[in-house]
C-alpha cells in the first residue's frame, strides 16, 4: 500500500473545530479546500464517526485552523488521538480564539484560520461533504503550512527499531495515524479506532521470526493498549519503563485486554 500513487498526492493538515451548545470539539482532517473564489467557499470532508462531524451537520458552522510546520505531535494528539464524546480536546488550551461564527480558532502550531458557514452537504457514505460559504479569516503567522509529507517525515514519532524474538507476526498499520493492528488478515470493513480511515489505509507489514517489533513476545493472548493512541504491545507483562513508540507517553497510559 505505501507505493500506492494516491499517497503522493499533497494534501495539507488542519485542526477542524464546530460548537454545539455551548460545547466545544474538532478533529484532524486533510479534507479542506477551495472549490470557488466567487463566491469564495470551501469544501470540507468530515467522517461520520466523529463528533465534529454531527455538530457541523446540526449547527453549519466550522473554522478550519492550518497547522503550519511549528506544530508538535502534541497538536495532533489532542485533536487527532481521543474522542470529543468522551475528552474535552480544548481542556488547558489557551491558545485558541472565538471567531465570528461562534467556534474556535487554534492560534498555536497554525498559521491562519478560514470560518465557513455550510451552504450545502454531500452524503458519500461513510463520509460527508459540506460546501461552505467563507466568512472570517486571517493569518497568525508565517511559517510555512504543513503537508502530510511533512507531517510523516517531521512531527509524527518514528516507530522505535525491532528487536529479535523468536516468532514471526503480521501488523497492519494505519499510514494516516500509525495505529496497529495485530493479525493474519485486515476485516475489510475495519476502520481505525483513532483518525477512522478505512482499511484501504493500511499497509501490511510481515515480520519474520528474529525481526518483531520491540516489545511483542508472550504468546498473544495479552494486549496492552494504549489509551492515547491505541498503539497495541501484545506480552503477558508491560515494562515498567516501557515508553509509547508512537505518541510517547509510559506505561501507566495502557491499558489490559485479553485479545
Amino acid at each position: 500500500m505505501a507505493d500506492n500513487p494516491i499517497y503522493k498526492l499533497t494534501y495539507g493538515l488542519f485542526v477542524v473545530t464546530a460548537n454545539e451548545n455551548g460545547k466545544d470539539n474538532g478533529c484532524i482532517t486533510n479534507t479542506v479546500g477551495q472549490v470557488t473564489s466567487e463566491p469564495n467557499r470551501v469544501s470540507l470532508t468530515v467522517n461520520k464517526a466523529n463528533l465534529t462531524h454531527d455538530m457541523i451537520m446540526n449547527t453549519g458552522k466550522f473554522t478550519a485552523s492550518i497547522i503550519s510546520q511549528e506544530a508538535d505531535f502534541e497538536l495532533i494528539k489532542r485533536f487527532g488521538f481521543q474522542s470529543g464524546r468522551e475528552a474535552d480536546k480544548f481542556a488547558g488550551l489557551s491558545d485558541i480564539k472565538r471567531v465570528s461564527n461562534g467556534t474556535l480558532a487554534v492560534t498555536q502550531g497554525t498559521n491562519s484560520f478560514i470560518s465557513a458557514s455550510v451552504c450545502q452537504s454531500i452524503d458519500l457514505g461513510t463520509h460527508t461533504m459540506f460546501i461552505a460559504d467563507v466568512g472570517e479569516m486571517a493569518m497568525l503567522g508565517a511559517a510555512r503550512s504543513a503537508d502530510y509529507a511533512y507531517y510523516l517525515e517531521n512531527i509524527k514519532p518514528k516507530p522505535k527499531p525491532v528487536a529479535v524474538t523468536d516468532e514471526g507476526l503480521t501488523v497492519w498499520r494505519c499510514i494516516i495515524c500509525g495505529y496497529e493492528y495485530v493479525g493474519e488478515e485486515l476485516p475489510e470493513d475495519f476502520v481505525c479506532p483513532l483518525c477512522k480511515h478505512p482499511a484501504s489505509d493500511f499497509e501490511k507489514i510481515v515480520y519474520e521470526p528474529g525481526a518483531v517489533p520491540a516489545g511483542v513476545a508472550g504468546d498473544g493472548s495479552i494486549i496492552w493498549r494504549c489509551t492515547i493512541c491505541g498503539y497495541e504491545y501484545v506480552g503477558d507483562e508491560l515494562p515498567e519503563n516501557f515508553i509509547c513508540p508512537i505518541c510517547g507517553v509510559d506505561y501507566q497510559n495502557f491499558e489490559k485486554k485479553k485479545k
